[in-house]
């Protein structure tokens, strides 16, 4: 084989490593600490007509993962494993749109996992343009009366 013919592999070896390095991100953390809640309470939807429904709930600040951001984050469980969360996401900088992927940890009182939910996503999203947005989805109800604290992980 030739010494151009052996440069052209090794050139076009290295620019597809760089390509897939700078298009797969790594997920991380929500927060440079450990992605906890910072509130929580015991609330419930109180309507004319209706039973009151008791759920716990749980909230963040100001998140950031690389390009992306989070603010208002706000999680709501409810004991018959029905899950809602909401937040305002956008994105600083993107070329094909970027999307905020979170998933929640609920926790007992001694920090011990008790169950990991599926993943969430928000809209797509473009620079400089927030998308409020509300998912909703299930956990395992038995671990309901348990949950003292909530880790959310989110990668973009």
């Amino acid at each position: 084989m030739s010494a151009f013919r052996q440069a052209g592999r090794a050139v076009v070896t290295v620019v597809a490593v760089l390509a897939t390095l700078l298009v797969f991100h790594t997920p991380a953390s929500a927060d440079a600490g450990s992605g906890n809640a910072i509130h929580s309470g015991l609330s419930s939807d109180a309507r004319p007509g209706v039973a009151a429904t008791t759920y716990k709930w749980f909230s963040w600040g100001d998140l950031q993962v690389g390009d992306c951001h989070q603010t208002g984050g706000y999680l709501r469980l409810y004991s018959d494993g029905r899950l809602t969360f909401s937040a305002r996401t956008w994105t600083d900088r993107t070329f094909s749109g970027d999307i905020w992927h979170a998933r929640f940890q609920l926790k007992d009182s001694s920090g011990r996992s008790l169950f990991t939910t599926a993943t969430y996503d928000s809209p797509v999203m473009w620079p400089s343009k927030p998308h409020d947005w509300t998912a909703n989805g299930t956990f395992e109800p038995s671990v309901y009366n348990g949950i003292a604290s909530v880790t959310q992980w989110a990668s973009c």
